[in-house]
């Protein structure tokens, strides 16, 4: 499903030690979602170990993301949890 996104793009090096050591991004919603997620993973369209160079420029800037809502269902021995990420399609910065 097709949704508009708001909130601030930030990033952080994951898998450190390994081979596909790199950056994720994230949006830092302005409110909880549905979920109660603040911090939603944005798909990077790169190799693990790689910049996004799209997602890269905007780094701490408040920006709309249109992109696919794609919602994840985590199955632990405490439950099943639900998580939502996005896989961009377009980003545009909000100017102030």
């Amino acid at each position: 499903m097709i949704k508009e996104f708001k909130g601030k793009v930030f990033s952080k090096i994951e898998r450190i030690g390994s081979r596909s050591e790199g950056p994720e991004y994230f949006l830092k919603l302005l409110k909880p979602n549905e979920l109660n997620q603040i911090d939603l993973p944005i798909r990077k369209n790169a190799g693990l170990w790689q910049e996004d160079p799209n997602l890269h420029q905007f780094l701490g800037k408040m920006v709309i993301i249109t992109g696919e809502s794609i919602r994840i269902k985590h199955v632990s021995s405490d439950g099943t949890l639900k998580s939502e990420s996005i896989a961009y399609k377009e980003i545009k910065e909000i100017k102030k």
